[in-house]
């Protein structure tokens, strides 16, 4: 499966995770994957909560991401 089969699936199939907690982080800049993606993701997931990074792109190693990586990782384990 193809990347973009592989994210309209995800998006398709996404109330299967309800129930399931997730952060969905994104950064405003990003134009690999655009807002409105992770927005869809977010609607269609019950329970998520949707993170955006007002001063990222795409790369997780970017200060703002990495912070909410690390946020949201410790929030999931507790």
């Amino acid at each position: 499966m193809q990347f973009l089969e592989a994210q309209f699936e995800l998006l398709r199939r996404a109330h299967e995770l309800e129930g399931i907690p997730g952060i969905i982080i994104q950064g405003r800049y990003d134009v690999v994957t655009p807002a409105t993606t992770a927005y869809q993701l977010h609607k269609n997931w019950s329970g998520s909560r949707l993170e955006i990074v007002p001063d990222a792109g795409h790369a997780t190693n970017e200060p703002g991401t990495l912070r909410k990586i690390i946020e949201a990782t410790d929030q999931l384990g507790e």
